[in-house]
């Protein structure tokens, strides 16, 4: 798939409501024209797609995850993600579990305290 990161930035400033000069000015920009130049282009560096993302608070690195090399490192990335979530829910089940017996021992010591207090009572009663 032909990527033209150019006309994708266009809609995504048109879709907001920012005009060339506005993203001129936000990207402080010498020259309007150096926006429209960059728009007309099929390819930008990374310099450039990091400060249009950031101006446009959106990922336009998104349109490559499908590309390869790239989609093969997110897939890896992705994997990895999936593998620490799940390694972490497993711990957090542990601790639950942890703190779930620990409450009901501390419940049982509170019975017995109670208990051997109510005894005492009694015994010096």
């Amino acid at each position: 798939m032909k990527i033209n990161i150019g006309d994708i930035i266009k809609r995504e400033a048109s879709k907001q409501g920012i005009s060339n000069s506005l993203l001129a000015t936000k990207l402080n920009a010498k020259n309007p024209q150096n926006i429209d130049y960059d728009l007309k282009q099929e390819i930008l560096s990374l310099d450039k797609l990091r400060l249009y993302s950031e101006v446009l608070n959106h990922n336009f690195l998104q349109y490559y995850y499908n590309e390869e090399p790239y989609k093969t490192f997110r897939e890896r990335e992705n994997e990895a993600f999936l593998s620490e979530i799940k390694k972490l829910k497993e711990q957090l089940e542990d601790a639950n579990k942890t703190i779930s017996l620990q409450e009901s021992h501390i419940k049982t010591q509170q019975e017995l305290i109670e208990t051997q207090r109510a005894l005492i009572v009694k015994l010096k009663g």
